[in-house]
């Protein structure tokens, strides 16, 4: 059983892993600093990156030990937005893609192991819509020297948006290339190029540095190639096989089988970037919550009072908190999943796991922009300083959601294999009898309808198109919002249930008198945020939809009083946040000049 809030949060991770890499943050080298350009913001990051590196395992094994590789990007993500995504492209992408796909590049290892070079992924291209599917930029054999030649046909196959602009920083880049050999496609694979070294570009490669992302700042660039001559081990062939006669073998059999596997590094950043999401959910709530206790208003109603003892706060923050709650049960989960702990279901390993790695990735980016704008619209004028990083975290939550696959064309595609059921089968509906809104049973019950309601919807809607003889691209076209709205109700479905277990682990009462209305109030507030479907559907009486306000009500109530205790379980030490405005007033550390 579980039986702490902390334990709750944490998850699989041990404290004393947590303790140990918390520390490391202690150091100057993360202390806030105003007045930087942008271009020194970036230089920043690699400097704290190199810094860290040399005090956390070597990153093979950090790779090996993925439950404290999560926890080095988590704590990053607070105290950094920018270092969590350098650390998380040059670990779980870079050094990820050299180990997974390139066998004996031990040099490779050693040299992104070490940081003499940072490890960049370039997949994403210019045109095309950004997609994947498209990639063309070419890496061509060459029979007479053994090696590749990589080209960027035209501006449009670009490599777009990776972290490669900043001069001075040697860069190793996995490109993403579409292999030739003897004219024939073979298929997209990873290439290792070295990209800037100590002397500045290596021949044949132009970078341009992109606009200013003030959202999360990063030397994001466009990098095209010009006839660049690779070594014939710079191709991270995995399993296929190019032999001196110049025959190639991939045992996958298709450059379609070929693309999807090699985009399989992609699900490393998913899982990171659901942690990373979670714990700036975490650390948004934490701090406003921290000020609203602290901060003193008055009404023409009342005396002076902390402004949490408001209900339209209460409503706000506390829905923020349970919602972080929720993202952070779900990643939980998603963690144990990646990292071989759990089968059966939607967590098997396979389609089922990669699709709901995917949503969970989309799920916690949305949930940790929403927290963040909602904490920094109930801290007044204070949330949008930059010093106190609300800012930066709902920052982090919008960029994550184009990065590493864009989220929205996650769940297009989840409701699209939702719909054809690969891996997947729709929740079996008891409602009970009476319905009581108070009462975890309704709440699963109504969660579990709606998903199986949009998915019967769906199927029938598809049928409809079949029989109108549509072509696959309008059957799916005409009906892709409705998809979207199925993985939308699948993935919450999952958060209500992962945090309704994990509550039902707990068997500590105090911890459970704060953690009981917690969940009352996420689920009442997800119902209200679908009720005009319910009653359209006749699950949901209006009387029972009028109750709502008044259960979310009583819930507020209950939580207060624990509502600290609640955002301690976070641990988030001050020496990651250092934010003037969870002290003492007057909330700023500002000289008068």
């Amino acid at each position: 059983m579980t039986t702490t809030l902390s334990e709750l949060v944490r998850g699989d991770c041990d404290e004393a892993i947590l303790s140990s890499i918390r520390e490391q943050f202690r150091h100057e080298i993360f202390h806030g600093r105003e007045g930087l350009s942008y271009e020194e913001l970036c230089a920043l990051t690699y400097e704290r990156m190199r810094w860290l590196n040399k005090r956390l395992p070597s990153g093979a094994a950090l790779l090996k030990d993925p439950t404290r590789l999560l926890a080095v990007l988590e704590c990053s993500a607070v105290a950094s937005p920018s270092l969590f995504l350098a650390l998380t492209i040059h670990y779980c992408l870079s050094l990820s893609a050299v180990m997974e796909f390139g066998r004996g590049r031990d040099d490779l290892e050693t040299e992104l192991g070490s940081m003499s070079s940072i490890g960049t992924l370039l997949v994403t291209e210019l045109g095309n819509g950004n997609s994947h599917a498209a990639i063309r930029t070419e890496a061509v054999h060459d029979p007479v020297g053994g090696g590749f030649v990589l080209r960027t046909p035209d501006p449009g196959a670009q490599k777009f948006m990776s972290n490669n602009g900043l001069p001075g920083v040697p860069k190793l880049g996995v490109v993403y290339a579409r292999l030739f050999v003897g004219g024939q496609n073979c298929g997209v694979f990873p290439f290792a190029v070295p990209l800037r070294g100590d002397r500045g570009l290596m021949p044949g490669i132009r970078i341009g540095a992109l606009p200013n992302a003030p959202l999360l700042p990063l030397d994001y660039a466009v990098v095209s190639f010009d006839d660049v001559r690779l070594q014939a081990h710079s191709l991270l062939s995995d399993d296929a096989r190019l032999y001196e006669d110049g025959t190639f073998h991939d045992p996958l059999g298709s450059p379609e089988a070929r693309l999807s596997r090699s985009l399989e590094i992609r699900q490393n950043a998913w899982i990171a970037a659901a942690a990373a999401c979670a714990a700036a959910a975490r650390a948004s709530s934490a701090i406003a919550l921290h000020h609203a206790h602290q901060r003193i208003s008055r009404s023409r109603l009342s005396a002076e009072r902390p402004v949490i003892g408001f209900r339209p706060q209460q409503r706000a923050l506390f829905g923020a908190l349970a919602a972080s709650y929720a993202v952070t049960c779900l990643v939980n989960e998603a963690k144990r999943a990646w990292v071989g702990g759990r089968s059966g279901g939607v967590w098997a390993p396979g389609a089922a796991l990669s699709r709901t790695l995917g949503l969970t990735k989309a799920f916690a980016g949305w949930v940790s922009e929403r927290v963040a704008g909602e904490c920094m619209a109930r801290s007044g004028a204070h949330g949008v300083f930059s010093v106190n990083r609300l800012v930066e975290y709902r920052g982090l939550g919008i960029m994550m959601n184009p990065a590493a696959g864009d989220s929205f064309l996650i769940t297009l595609e989840a409701g699209r294999t939702l719909a054809e059921g690969h891996g997947y089968t729709p929740p079996v509906v008891e409602l009970p009898e009476p319905l009581d809104l108070s009462t975890p049973a309704t709440w699963r019950a109504l969660a579990q309808a709606r998903e199986r309601g949009l998915h019967s919807q769906l199927l029938n809607r598809l049928a409809v198109a079949r029989r109108r003889g549509q072509s696959a691209f309008e059957m799916w076209d005409n009906r892709q919002e409705l998809g979207r709205e199925l993985a939308d109700a699948h993935v919450r479905r999952l958060a209500l249930d992962s945090l309704l277990s994990a509550v039902d682990r707990v068997d500590d009462p105090v911890a459970r008198a704060a953690l009981d209305p917690l969940c009352m109030l996420y689920a009442l507030d997800e119902i209200a945020a679908h009720a005009d479907w319910y009653v359209g559907e006749g699950l949901l009486p209006s009387q029972q939809i009028q109750r709502l306000s008044t259960l979310r009500d009583t819930a507020c109530e209950r939580i207060l009083p624990h509502s600290r205790k609640l955002v301690d379980a976070f641990v988030i030490t001050d020496n990651l946040l250092q934010v003037p405005m969870t002290g003492p007033p007057p909330f700023v550390d500002t000289p008068l000049r």
